[in-house]
């Protein structure tokens, strides 16, 4: 028996030293695997201190942006940034410290946007307000539906203005002209007249164009409205007049899509589910 305890004893001990070399061995690995993931944090920190910094200024390009983008497309150059950057309120604004950094940023922000432009996709959008008349059929004259500036001058051009730097770009929209007095035949008249909320008169509406810029003119600047600026022309791609309706709700009396723009229009305009053909439509004859 007391061998039996002695054996039993000893194999207590064994168990209990082998628990413990055991233990040790795993207090070891921990201390590794801390020691590993330590470093790891202070690499990582960093790491994703830049990241965090990048997707800082990893900010879209803004509309304005982007018509700057269009001029020197069509121009055929680049922009350049640092002008741009340097010229820009909020470049003043900042601590002298942070200019280096925050040009940097912006050179890249800027410089992948005008990369990635694509005058015939990107196009520029404005709203314009004007106000809009329904003429009438008169003996063998066609209604017509027809649009004004508010300028009083007939000769008026609208221009749109863009900042880039201390510099402006301005846009001429090509033939927006020839929208502005269009004859109805019946079918257009008889989708037109019960959204109209007045025959013979004016009232206000708005058009939204999308326009493709492909001319622009770096040569020298030019006199419009008594402030110079930087010429560029476009094309419209797609134009429609819209009139506030019955509860606010805006309807669309007319639109139009160029021929050139119809594909990318369609494809634009397609909801997501129709884009792509149907699961089960894969296994039809």
């Amino acid at each position: 028996m007391a061998f039996v305890r002695f054996i039993g004893h000893y194999n207590v001990s064994f168990n209990f030293y082998e628990s413990l070399y055991s233990m040790l061995e795993k207090i070891k690995k921990i201390n590794k695997f801390i020691l590993y993931a330590g470093f790891s944090c202070i690499c990582l920190v960093p790491l994703f201190s830049g990241i965090a910094l990048a997707d800082q200024y990893e900010e879209k390009t803004t509309p304005k942006e982007r018509a700057v983008f269009a001029f020197f497309r069509a121009a055929g150059s680049a922009p350049d940034y640092d002008f741009w950057i340097k010229t820009k309120g909020r470049y003043e604004a900042l601590p002298e410290k942070s200019r280096d950094a925050y040009v940097l940023n912006e050179i890249l922000r800027l410089g992948r946007g005008y990369s990635a432009y694509d005058a015939d996709e990107d196009l520029l959008e404005l709203t314009i307000n004007v106000i809009v008349k329904y003429i009438s059929a008169v003996d063998d004259e066609q209604p017509r539906i027809t649009f004004e500036f508010f300028q009083a001058d007939e000769a008026y051009v609208p221009t749109f203005a863009y900042p880039y730097g201390e510099d402006v770009i301005s846009l001429i929209i090509d033939r927006l002209a020839s929208f502005a007095n269009v004859p109805l035949n019946e079918a257009q008249n008889n989708t037109l007249l019960p959204k109209i909320p007045y025959e013979d008169d004016y009232f206000d509406a708005k058009l939204i164009v999308h326009v493709r810029v492909d001319r622009a003119d770096t040569e020298k600047p030019i006199m419009v409205h008594g402030v110079e600026q930087w010429l560029m022309i476009g094309d419209v791609a797609y134009l429609k007049c819209e009139v506030v309706g019955f509860m606010g709700r805006d309807r669309v009396l007319w639109d139009f899509v160029a021929p050139w723009y119809e594909e990318i229009f369609e494809q634009k305009n397609t909801p997501e589910e129709e884009k792509y053909p149907h699961p089960y439509d894969l296994f039809k004859d």
